[in-house]
């Protein structure tokens, strides 16, 4: 049996582990120490200082917001037998579980011998897992050059049923490298380029045909070359600017919790995108009735989509990229997928971006919410604690919007920050009162 400590008992560890076989054996491990000693979905729970003391020889997964955090704390203590949560795909972090990714991976592969995956880490782990159950095989995993030896060894050591190779040119019969790394950050070797076929199995998600919407694909280049608002709910929004919004028939993607401003201003956004999955529970009975033109809904409630919906009303396909330490990808196919970035905001950029629009304006979009006493007014689209909770994503969406200005400046997109105030200096700042002049 594999064994795997994963360091944080929320819900990012709990989805991780959902993904995992019986035939791994779980134990979390929390920094709050109010939670040693109790069980999370009935697995034992530890203290990070009990696991440093006596398991440390263990592997253990990073499964919290606060991985630059953690790993240096893995490190001070001279550990290297560790995984973090960033580095597995985007069906492991999703809230709505499902095994798409899994059969996906099982039924291209096969029983096949002329592939290797390529990089070692806890996702070709894994695939290993799902083809031996499966197939009863383990396939040859190709470490790559950045691996220390002794993480090598202590993958040895804790899966030694694993098939771990340092080269390829003495395997026979291979055709294609199985990529498993995120490939924005591999550097592949040079003769692959030449003598194999490179396939990413790490993000499927533009080959998984449950996460297409075709419905979705008569919004692209629906606004070429025009200008659009993208309406965010920051506490510097005023009613006063919506109005001018519609005033001055600007075409406006807006999001969440918008529409509690329905009641203070005639504007409506032509566009409304959610994609936290809380939202199916918080707007359950609104989502069907309110009063937008068209409706984009992320997948990540099953029980939601379970039950028909107006025709107004799309689902797409909502890819989680939670990353701390690169930028996330930026879809250029919104009827295939978006990614998360850790804010709607970026969501609707992804949007905005398939529609055609080339001039982007950004208003109440703070970045600097639950840091100071202005932010009380906030309530006007939140309650404090769903507020607060957002601030624990700071870095993640910073990173996140700089992917955004990364690809909107290739493609000769402009984004502007039109937001009063606010901490968001990425994108250009406009002054919202002189653009319509």
């Amino acid at each position: 049996m594999k064994k795997l400590y994963i360091w944080g008992a929320g819900e990012i560890g709990n989805r991780i582990r959902s993904h995992l076989s019986d035939s791994w054996e779980i134990i979390f491990v929390d920094s709050n120490i109010r939670l040693e000693s109790r069980y999370c979905h009935g697995k034992r729970i530890i203290g990070i200082e009990d696991y440093l003391k006596k398991y440390s020889d263990e592997f253990i997964l990073v499964a919290h917001l606060s991985e630059d955090e953690s790993v240096e704390i893995l490190h001070r203590n001279n550990l290297v037998n560790y995984f973090i949560h960033c580095d597995l795909p985007g069906e492991f972090k999703e809230p709505f579980i499902r095994d798409c990714l899994e059969q996906y991976v099982i039924n291209y592969l096969g029983k096949r011998k002329d592939y290797i995956l390529y990089g070692l880490n806890l996702y070709s782990i894994v695939i290993d897992d799902w083809l031996n159950r499966e197939f009863g095989i383990h396939p040859n995993i190709l470490i790559q050059d950045e691996v220390s030896e002794l993480f090598i060894e202590k993958v040895k050591n804790k899966f030694g049923e694993i098939n771990l190779i340092n080269d390829i040119n003495h395997i026979k019969g291979i055709k294609e490298i199985c990529i498993c790394f995120n490939d924005n950050r591999i550097q592949h070797k040079k003769y692959f380029l030449d003598k194999f076929l490179l396939t990413n199995i790490f993000d499927c998600s533009d080959k998984i045909e449950s996460y297409y919407n075709p419905a979705i694909e008569k919004f692209h280049n629906i606004h070429q070359g025009q200008r659009c608002f993208i309406v965010a709910t920051g506490p510097s929004l005023r009613m006063e600017d919506l109005d001018s919004l519609k005033q001055n028939k600007v075409i406006c993607i807006s999001m969440n919790s918008i529409f509690y401003a329905f009641g203070k201003t005639d504007w409506r956004p032509d566009y409304y995108v959610m994609s936290d999955y809380r939202g199916f529970s918080l707007y359950k009975d609104l989502l069907d009735s309110l009063s937008i033109k068209y409706k984009f809904l992320s997948d990540n409630s099953e029980l939601f989509w379970k039950i028909p919906h107006e025709e107004n009303i799309y689902c797409y396909h909502q890819h989680y990229e939670y990353c701390f330490d690169r930028l996330p990808k930026f879809s250029d196919n919104f009827s295939l997928r978006s990614y998360s970035g850790a804010t709607v905001t970026y969501t609707c950029l992804q949007l905005a971006v398939y529609m055609g629009f080339t001039e982007i304006y950004l208003l109440g979009v703070d970045f600097s919410y639950g840091e100071n006493e202005s932010n009380k007014e906030y309530s006007h689209f939140y309650k404090e604690k769903e507020a607060a909770d957002a601030v624990g994503f700071a870095k993640h969406v910073r990173l996140a919007y700089e992917a955004a200005s990364t690809y909107t400046q290739k493609h000769g997109i402009r984004v502007y920050n039109a937001t009063r105030g606010g901490k968001l200096e990425i994108f250009e700042r406009v002054d919202f009162d002189s653009i319509f002049d």
